[in-house]
């Protein structure tokens, strides 16, 4: 669970000063790439390293994985430029997709009665990157410099390289095809590299089209369009091809796309529901900033009452979820009460932070559970051989769908703010005794944030500044209502498929996955014995 926490931190610690690291190293127009580099590097890396460990085990995937994020955070770390940055977190964001495997590999090793109450600790265990990331990188900026992000995230999972070496011996390769009796070079042979090839570039397609839309690029750009466009159809061939074709040693096992209850529908409740979690995940801190407090370390510490809630939420249940059973009856309630509380915000104004934090906590608590279950009946589902690739479809959907809910969630919310915004403010200053004329000045310096460009401003005044704040306040609850709005239709549609999924009762027993190693003798000593065997 350590390199699950390296993974943690390593956005948590890096994600919310990215325009602090920007400004230190020269100020790139493309320093937002800091967090999408890492967020596109790791929704591929987590499906894949899944697979990779299915087929060749986890140990020495596993270390390196926590080896690989090291050398990231030396890279990044050291960086003078803004792109060198963008590299280091690239490899970092690859790295934790081995890292995020955690969640499988503590799984396999405990009885499936037991997976619920694993799968909720492992997530609680991301409480403080998760929670308190924000105010530390925060604090870090004011004591000491941005480098420390990714020096605590580089000793996290130095300390997790250590201890998997010494401590963690699952099944080696040899064990694992004790029955089959197919060398690692063989593996190789049948692995699926035009699947692979398939998922990664339509991913990164897709992705990347996403992340343009509204910012590098108009969203009917054909910069944007195309790329979405064919990522989009890449995938749904990738699909296709992965469920059809006879292949040896596919990306996707047939075997997890054929259980459509199972598994496919519970993918698509995680995609669906994950573009609700990001409509809090990412734009809450936001909100916070423009309706409520401008002071960075409040932002941060009010930011984490919906990550603190999620771990929460995820820990509580996983520990009842055995006894009490019915975990789809649980699942639609939760999902549909994480709608209810999500739709909520809609009424939020900026005289209302109070509510504002109690819903968001309350939704925190409903996401946590929709993880939980969302994991718990994957896992539980899935042939023992494929917990990995797996739990790392999981990852992906929640991603990918995230990526998607934030790029509409961005575009509604500038869209309106756009629109509302110069009629508000004028509402506000020019039964002030402000000249029309000067409002665009004005809304410039409102947005910017800038003491001194406000004293340029014609005719400004303590009060009109104050009328203009609370305007520019009103314009943006307008925009975050709309936003919550949406979400109610993607809360509907992950409420259809939660309905549809399999409850997972009778799959809580006794049964054992695989069992540790006794250290580096045994595990040599049995590997040499099988491969001895006819």
């Amino acid at each position: 669970m350590i390199g699950y926490n390296g993974a943690g931190f390593s956005l948590s610690l890096v994600g919310p000063i990215i325009g602090t690291i920007n400004k230190d190293l020269g100020s790139k127009p493309y320093y937002a790439w800091i967090a999408i580099a890492w967020n596109i590097a790791n929704a591929i890396s987590v499906t894949v390293s899944g697979r990779l460990m299915d087929i060749f085990g986890r140990r020495y995937l596993m270390i390196f994985g926590n080896l690989l994020g090291v050398v990231a955070c030396i890279v990044a770390g050291t960086a003078d430029s803004v792109g060198v940055v963008i590299c280091g977190v690239t490899i970092l964001g690859y790295a934790t997709g081995f890292q995020l495997q955690a969640t499988a590999a503590i799984a396999e090793l405990v009885p499936n009665k037991y997976r619920p109450a694993v799968t909720g600790l492992v997530a609680f265990s991301l409480l403080i990157p998760a929670a308190f990331g924000a105010p530390i990188a925060y604090h870090l900026i004011g004591h000491a410099t941005w480098r420390w992000s990714f020096w605590i995230t580089l000793i996290v999972d130095a300390v997790a390289c250590v201890l998997l070496t010494l401590v963690y011996f699952p099944p080696t390769f040899g064990q694992k095809h004790s029955l089959d009796h197919k060398t690692k070079w063989r593996q190789v042979a049948e692995f699926d590299f035009f699947g692979l090839f398939l998922f990664i570039g339509s991913l990164i397609s897709l992705l990347l089209g996403i992340n343009w839309g509204g910012s590098t690029h108009p969203w009917k750009s054909a910069h944007v369009i195309v790329p979405i466009v064919i990522g989009g159809f890449g995938l749904i061939a990738f699909g296709f091809y992965e469920a059809l074709m006879p292949l040896k040693a596919a990306l996707i096992p047939q075997a997890l796309l054929a259980d459509v209850r199972g598994f496919d529908v519970v993918i698509v409740t995680i995609f669906v529901a994950g573009m609700l979690l990001y409509s809090l995940q990412v734009l809450w801190p936001t909100q916070i900033q423009t309706m409520y407090t401008t002071d960075t370390m409040r932002i941060g510490w009010i930011s984490c009452t919906f990550s603190a809630a999620t771990n929460v939420g995820a820990l509580a249940l996983g520990a009842v979820l055995a006894k009490i059973g019915h975990a789809r009856l649980i699942y639609v309630v939760v999902v549909a009460l994480e709608t209810a509380f999500v739709a909520g915000m809609a009424g939020m104004t900026p005289e209302t932070l109070g509510g504002a934090v109690t819903l968001v906590a309350l939704a925190g608590l409903c996401v946590g559970c929709v993880n939980l279950i969302s994991v718990t009946m994957i896992i539980l589902r899935c042939r023992d051989e494929y917990i990995g690739v797996a739990v790392g479809l999981a990852g992906t959907a929640r991603t990918v769908g995230g990526a998607i809910a934030t790029a509409i969630y961005s575009t509604v919310l500038n869209n309106k703010v756009t629109e509302v915004l110069p009629t508000k403010v004028a509402e506000a200053v020019v039964p002030l005794g402000f000249k029309v004329q000067d409002l665009s000045e004005l809304i410039t310096a409102l947005l910017e944030g800038s003491p001194t460009g406000l004293e340029k401003v014609p005719g400004i005044s303590p009060r009109i500044i104050s009328s203009a704040a609370s305007a520019v306040k009103d314009s943006y609850g307008e925009g975050f209502k709309l936003i919550y709005l949406i979400s109610i239709a993607f809360g509907a549609v992950a409420l259809i498929s939660a309905i549809g999924t399999k409850n997972i009762d009778d799959t809580l027993t006794d049964h054992l996955a695989v069992e540790l190693n006794q250290g580096r003798h045994t595990e040599e000593s049995k590997e040499t014995k099988e491969s001895k065997e006819p």
